[in-house]
């Protein structure tokens, strides 16, 4: 029984873990490839303007970096644009690093940076899901955090890591 405990006392630092690479990820689809990324992209969005079936694709070094979708982008006011099904899909390395990052509705606050998600929102990773009753990212600083009801579940870390199960040690 004390492997339970060792996890009970691990999980927290875990979650928070996967929360700073979730953040780290998805700083790299905020970030401005031209000069002011997603918040210069939002001033050219006309002012209560409904934008149906939007994607905006990522680049760095040439390379696709990430891919937001959405099924609805508005300009609500001067500073702050809503989404609603918005996926943002970021690509690592390898498929493995892939990450998904799924919001049901969203607002991003332009001139601070930061997304805000009031709603049940989920970042997953082949080795990993993280679930929370709501999401709030700062791009400036690459800081994340989730609250409500978060839930975490860390599937088979092999597939990133590289390590296979035999490699282990067991219990």
């Amino acid at each position: 029984m004390r492997s339970g405990n060792t996890l009970r006392t691990l999980r927290p630092w875990v979650g928070l873990g996967l929360l700073t690479l979730a953040a780290v990820a998805l700083a790299q689809t905020t970030e401005a490839p031209a000069e002011g990324g997603m918040s210069a992209f939002g001033k050219m969005i006309p002012l209560g303007f409904v934008n149906e079936n939007v994607t905006v694709p990522s680049f760095n070094e040439g390379r696709a970096s990430s891919l937001l979708t959405a099924k609805t982008l508005t300009r609500l006011d001067e500073s702050r644009l809503g989404a609603e099904g918005v996926v943002v899909e970021i690509y690592g390395k390898t498929p493995a690093e892939n990450m998904r990052v799924d919001l049901k509705s969203a607002v991003y606050h332009m001139d601070e940076k930061i997304l805000r998600s009031g709603e049940r929102s989920r970042v997953a990773r082949t080795d990993f899901e993280m679930e929370g009753d709501s999401m709030v990212f700062d791009t400036t600083q690459s800081i994340g955090s989730m609250k409500g009801r978060v839930r975490t579940l860390i599937f088979d870390t092999g597939a990133v890591s590289g390590k296979s199960e035999g490699s282990q040690p067991s219990n």
